[in-house]
C-alpha cells in the first residue's frame, strides 16, 4: 500500500457537508428536542474511542450534518438504522483480527475504527462512505464463518450481511477509486456468494485496480524481454521488499481466482499471458517465519502450484483439442502426474489431521477439494474414456472420496456454513459424477452406499436453502438428480425380481 493511502486509512476524519434547507429544518427540530447534545456526545465518544482528530475545516458549532469517512472519499450517504449489530460483533471483529495476523490481504481499516462503526450506523446524522461499510460487513461475515459455533442464527445473519454488501455495490461502483481499500472490497466481493456473475464482475474491478496500483508489474514491465531489472510503471520509490512481497502474494491469489472462474464457470481469462510480470513472493512476506502462518504459507505454495497446472490445462484446452487421441491423452496424463505430485509432496490429508485452528482447516480443505475437483475434470477429459458407456472409475472413486470428506467435515453444526462455497465450487462435480454413475451402473454392489452419500448432501443443501434462498436453483437440480437415482434403483430391483420370477417357471 502507498504511504499516503496507509496514513489516510489510519487517521479517520470528520468532514463537513453544506447543509440543505431541509437539513436546517431538521436540525432546528433536533435542537428543540434536545437531541443535538446526545448526537454531539456520541461524536465525542467516537473521537475519543478512535483517536480522531478534527479537520481544520470543522466548524466548532457543529450545526451541519457530518460525513464520516475512513478513506478520504467524498462518496457517502445517509445510512439507515441497522438493528443487526448483535452485541457479539466486537467479539467477532476482535477475534478475526487476533486470528488473522498475516501480512497478505491486510484489512485496510484499523480495528478501533471498525469497532466504532455500529455507533456510526445507528446515528442518522452521520454518513459513512460505501467502501468502509462493505469492509465492515465483510469482516463481520468472515469472522462469523471462521468461528460459526459461537454465534446463533448464523444463516440469517450471513444472508443479511451478503445482502447488505450487494445492496451497497452499485453505489460503491459509482465512486470506485484505485485505492487499496477498494481493491480489498473488490477481492472480497469476488468470493463466491451464490451469484457468480456479480462475483466475476467484481474480480474484473479487482484486476483493474490492482493493475493501476502496480500489482501486475512488481518485477518489471510486462513484455520486457531483455531480463534487465527496471522501475515498473506501478513501482513506488522507496517501496520495501515486504511491500513488494505483499503485492506478489495478493497478485497470485488474483491469478488463482481467475483460473477458478475459467475452470468452474467457463469465463475468459482476465489476466492473459504477457499482461503481467510478477515473481513468486517469499511466502512469509516479511522474511520472518512465524509458526502461526505455517498453514497459510503451505496453502499458498501448494495452491499456486496447482493453479499453474490448471492455467496450463485451460490454455491448452482453449487452443483446441489435439486431433490425435493418443497425444491428447498423453498431455492429460502429464497434467494428472503434476497434480498427484503436488498432493504427494504436501500430503494434504495429513495436514488436515494436523490443523489446530479453523483457519488452518479451511486452508487444508481448499487444497484437498481443489485437487480432487481438478483430478476429476482431467480424468473426464481423456478421450480413451469418452468412448466407453461407463464413467472412468478414477473419477468415480475421487468423487466418492471428496463427498465422504465433505460429509465428515460438515457432520458437526460447528461447520454448518462452509457449504455455501464448497457445494458450488467443489462438491457439485463429485455429486454429479456419483449420480451419473448410479444412473448408468445400477447393478453395482456399492450403489446403496453412494446413494446414501448423495442423498445426504442434497438434504444438507435443502437445510441451507431455508436461510439461503440463492441456493434454491441448486437444490432443485440436486433433488431432481436424486429422484432419478432412486427411480433407477427401483427399476433395477423390479427388473431383478421379475427376472427371478421368470427363472422360477
Amino acid at each position: 500500500m502507498e504511504g499516503t493511502d496507509r496514513s489516510r486509512l489510519k487517521r479517520s476524519r470528520l468532514k463537513t457537508r453544506i447543509a440543505k434547507p431541509s437539513d436546517i429544518s431538521i436540525w432546528n427540530d433536533v435542537n428543540q428536542n434536545g437531541v443535538l447534545l446526545e448526537v454531539l456526545r456520541r461524536l465525542k465518544r467516537l473521537e475519543d474511542h478512535c483517536g480522531l482528530e478534527k479537520s481544520p475545516d470543522i466548524d466548532e458549532d457543529a450545526d451541519s450534518p457530518m460525513t464520516f469517512s475512513s478513506v478520504d472519499s467524498d462518496t457517502s450517504r445517509p445510512v439507515s438504522l441497522d438493528k443487526s449489530h448483535a452485541p457479539t460483533m466486537p467479539g467477532v471483529i476482535g477475534d478475526y483480527y487476533e486470528s488473522y495476523q498475516f501480512e497478505g490481504f491486510k484489512i485496510p481499516l484499523e480495528k478501533s475504527f471498525l469497532l466504532s462503526i455500529p455507533d456510526l450506523l445507528e446515528n442518522p446524522h452521520i454518513q459513512l462512505d460505501y467502501t468502509s461499510q462493505i469492509i465492515y460487513h465483510t469482516v463481520r461475515l468472515q469472522g462469523i464463518i471462521l468461528d460459526p459455533g459461537s454465534h446463533k442464527d448464523n444463516g440469517g445473519l450471513i444472508t443479511n450481511l451478503y445482502r447488505k454488501c450487494f445492496a451497497l455495490t452499485d453505489c460503491w461502483l459509482d465512486h470506485i477509486q484505485n485505492t487499496y481499500a477498494d481493491l480489498f472490497v473488490a477481492v472480497s466481493m469476488s468470493l463466491e456468494a451464490c451469484n457468480s456473475e456479480v462475483a466475476w464482475k467484481m474480480l474484473g474491478h479487482a484486476c483493474t485496480i490492482a493493475k493501476a496500483l502496480g500489482y501486475f508489474s512488481v518485477d518489471g514491465n510486462p513484455g520486457e524481454t531483455n531480463g534487465q531489472p527496471s522501475l515498473s510503471q506501478g513501482s513506488i520509490i522507496g517501496e520495501t521488499e515486504t511491500d513488494k512481497n505483499r503485492k506478489r502474494f495478493e497478485f497470485w491469489h488474483l491469478l488463482r481466482t481467475d483460473c477458478l472462474f475459467r475452470l468452474s464457470f467457463g469465463k475468459p481469462t482476465l489476466m492473459p499471458a504477457g499482461s503481467w510480470k510478477v515473481n513468486f513472493p517469499d511466502p512469509t512476506i516479511t522474511g520472518v517465519d512465524d509458526e502461526s502462518s505455517r498453514f497459510i504459507q503451505i496453502h499458498f505454495l501448494a495452491s499456486m502450484r496447482l493453479a499453474l497446472v490448471v492455467m496450463k490445462y485451460l490454455d491448452w484446452a482453449d487452443a483446441g483439442p489435439d486431433p490425435d487421441p493418443v497425444l491428447h491423452d498423453t498431455t492429460v496424463d502429464s497434467f494428472l502426474e503434476e497434480v498427484q505430485l503436488i498432493m504427494s509432496d504436501w500430503d494434504t490429508d495429513e495436514l488436515l489431521r494436523m490443523a489446530k485452528t479453523q483457519i488452518d482447516t479451511w486452508f487444508c480443505v481448499d487444497m484437498v477439494f481443489s485437487s480432487y475437483k481438478f483430478l476429476i475434470v482431467l480424468h473426464q477429459s481423456k478421450k480413451s474414456d469418452q468412448d466407453r458407456h461407463k464413467l472412468p472409475h478414477q473419477a468415480v472413486d475421487i468423487s466418492r472420496k471428496s463427498i465422504k470428506m465433505f460429509q465428515s467435515l460438515l457432520g458437526s453444526s460447528l461447520h454448518g456454513f462452509w457449504g455455501i462455497s464448497l457445494i458450488l465450487l467443489h462438491q457439485f462435480i463429485p455429486f454429479f459424477i456419483l449420480c451419473l454413475d448410479i444412473i448408468g451402473n445400477p447393478e453395482r454392489g456399492d450403489l446403496e452406499t453412494d446413494l446414501t452419500s448423495v442423498t445426504w448432501i442434497t438434504d444438507y443443501v435443502e437445510k441451507i436453502v431455508e436461510e439461503r434462498s440463492e441456493l434454491r436453483p441448486v437444490m432443485i437440480i440436486m433433488k431432481a438428480m436424486i429422484l432419478a437415482c432412486h427411480q433407477v434403483k427401483t427399476n433395477h430391483l423390479t427388473s431383478s425380481m421379475t427376472g427371478n420370477e421368470l427363472a422360477g417357471y
